[in-house]
């Protein structure tokens, strides 16, 4: 059971269960007594430990360099086994988006498929592989809003977690590049080096910041969240900033950033309430 955890990354597993739940959140909804945001962040939980199971499947010649100790890359699991929790957890977290509305069934299996296609072919393509998984990260939101068919109070997360997200998996590319290197895929790092990967990065993350001024100036959000992000997401950002340029250290740059998704979501929800 602990490989299979493993294999699922049950921290990303969370952290989609909990995308759900908040997006149920800001659409002011009583999520404890919503059975249709419960139903969908199971489901989102469901399909994303299927999209690593594959993922892990397809990158197994990869992680016995960069992570040797991944369940399948180690040994631990078979392909077979992988295979066979991939189908089980996917197809349920399908049926169980089919449980609550068309909307969110259809959803679901984009992402699915989006998620197969990453892991088979768009991880090694130059940049579109980074878009499809941060696009599949800000539709965890645009599920919860579908659960309730209101999309209007979810887009500003999805932008976020949108945002955040391809600025990480980017420095992940950094962090992997010698693995990348040798099994052939082709990155930003790979291809043009892990100077322009810290740069892009850190160009995308002034952009982030300014996105999240603008999003008060505009009052699409409101002053509550502002303090929340200035008291964590603004420090976070300037402290990974010093990380990339002054030591390139990209492993705690990537922890950086699911910080700084953690605590944006605090500050949506803390500007909701």
């Amino acid at each position: 059971m602990r490989q299979y955890l493993k294999l699922a990354r049950i921290g990303n597993v969370a952290i989609a269960f909990i995308s759900v739940e908040c997006a149920g959140i800001l659409c002011g909804v009583d999520v404890v007594r919503s059975w249709q945001i419960l139903v969908t962040a199971i489901a989102a939980s469901l399909v994303t430990a299927g999209g690593n199971a594959i993922n892990d499947y397809f990158d197994v010649d990869i992680d016995r360099i960069n992570r040797p100790g991944r369940p399948l890359a180690s040994g631990s699991l078979s392909k077979r086994s992988v295979r066979v929790f991939y189908s089980l957890v996917t197809l349920g977290g399908l049926a169980a988006s089919a449980a609550v509305n068309e909307l969110t069934f259809i959803i679901a299996v984009g992402a699915a498929i989006l998620v197969l296609l990453y892991s088979a072919k768009l991880k090694r393509t130059v940049f579109f592989g980074n878009f499809v998984v941060a696009l599949v990260t800000g539709l965890a939101f645009i599920f919860g809003g579908a659960a309730v068919r209101n999309f209007s109070d979810v887009y500003p997360a999805a932008i976020f977690a949108f945002l955040t997200n391809l600025i990480r998996e980017i420095i992940k590319d950094a962090e992997d590049v010698k693995g990348d290197s040798e099994t052939g895929i082709r990155t930003i790092a790979t291809r043009y080096g892990t100077k322009t990967a810290e740069w892009l990065s850190l160009a995308l993350t002034g952009l982030l910041l300014y996105i999240v001024w603008e999003a008060y100036r505009l009052s699409v959000l409101p002053v509550q969240f502002l303090a929340v992000c200035g008291l964590t997401i603004l420090p976070i950002s300037v402290y990974v900033s010093y990380l990339l340029v002054t030591r390139q250290d990209f492993s705690e740059a990537s922890f950086g950033y699911k910080l700084i998704m953690i605590f944006g979501l605090v500050a949506l929800v803390v500007g909701k309430v």
